[in-house]
């Protein structure tokens, strides 16, 4: 099922809109929206969010949150959040998860928090899956240190995106004190649970000797097993690194690749 995406702005700004509508009541108030007839828009989206459909409620609870054709209450925006999440819509449990976050609506928890950010992000979930960092910024004010918070949150509870995510704040000095070995260590973490994105800059890191020590051999693993999983960023490195290998090794490293697992997640794991 696809859904079009309403990006939150929770009473501090933007709206942003994408993709397409899935049901006739749920284009009727997508058209009322653009034409800011949020009224209209409501009407639309109540009808379908009554009859079950996930991205209507959704819907709704944006405008619950915004105020917009409707008195603002994010009571309500939280339940009609809920709603939908809990058909598996990846926006809305990204939406509650922040909701919880901040005490919106919900009592402030923050394992409910990471729970349901976890939640959009995972394959259950109907949608493509929610990168944090685009989203912050998105009606909500640029915090790098809150972002940082909750990446670490959740990457104490072995989540790979937020431990990449977290890797590539301690890579950039966003939020977090730039560390290099940080950034490598929370992307091993990552690559090690099989999240290709962590796979090929870990290769990079070794190919350069990046808050890692340098090893050829370590990169061209890393870097083809990020390949045998669909990530094609470090293709180039990869041949390159294989170039400075002897043909023995590549054999090697090969077969070592396409015989890895990755590890079973373990929560509150520390680094």
């Amino acid at each position: 099922m696809r859904y079009f995406a309403v990006r939150l702005g929770l009473g501090l700004g933007v709206l942003l809109l994408a993709g397409a509508p899935a049901f006739a009541d749920t284009a009727a108030g997508l058209a009322a929206f653009k034409n800011k007839d949020y009224q209209k828009a409501f009407k639309e989206w109540k009808a379908a969010a009554d009859a079950g459909q996930a991205e209507a409620q959704f819907d709704l609870g944006v405008l619950y949150a915004q105020g917009l054709g409707v008195r603002r209450d994010l009571t309500e925006a939280a339940y009609w959040y809920r709603t939908s999440a809990e058909q598996g819509n990846a926006e809305a449990e990204f939406a509650l998860g922040q909701m919880y976050s901040r005490g919106w609506g919900v009592p402030r928890d923050a394992a409910d928090a990471i729970r349901w950010l976890q939640m959009a992000n995972s394959v259950e979930s109907e949608g493509p899956p929610t990168d944090w960092a685009n989203v912050e910024g998105y009606g909500m004010p640029q915090d790098q240190e809150q972002a940082a918070y909750w990446y670490r949150r959740a990457a104490d509870k072995s989540h790979p995106e937020a431990e990449f995510n977290l890797a590539r704040l301690y890579a950039s000095g966003k939020g977090v004190k730039k560390d290099e070995e940080q950034a490598a260590r929370w992307a091993s973490a990552s690559a090690a649970q099989g999240y290709a994105p962590a796979m090929a800059n870990l290769g990079m890191r070794y190919a350069s000797g990046n808050g890692v020590e340098q090893s050829g051999k370590r990169a061209y693993f890393w870097l083809t097993l990020a390949f045998l999983h669909g990530e094609k960023s470090g293709e180039k490195m990869r041949s390159t690194e294989a170039a400075k290998l002897q043909p023995a090794e590549v054999t090697d490293q090969d077969r070592a690749a396409q015989n890895w697992k990755p590890r079973v997640a373990t929560a509150n794991r520390k680094q």
